[in-house]
């Protein structure tokens, strides 16, 4: 029974390798399905991208508010 599926596999690796298969393969198979799965989360990452903007713009100003307060206090208790 193993040598059958070992000739199985075989068959099946030589019929993609052949470059028609393969092209075949990619421009009917893989192609579509990246795109049906890019589309589904394109949204998600824009919505990650905006949200780390956000963030990071939040990070700064935050830095900014706490430089000036530093500043502002080491000014007044001299």
């Amino acid at each position: 029974m193993g040598d059958t599926i070992q000739k199985f596999i075989n068959k099946v690796f030589l019929k993609l390798n052949n470059e028609e298969n393969r092209k075949y393969i990619q421009i009917y198979l893989i192609e579509p399905m990246l795109n049906h799965i890019l589309e589904r989360i394109f949204p998600y990452i824009i919505l990650t991208t905006v949200l780390f903007i956000v963030m990071i713009l939040c990070i700064v100003t935050i830095c900014i508010f706490i430089y000036y307060d530093i500043k502002s206090s080491s000014i007044t208790s001299r």
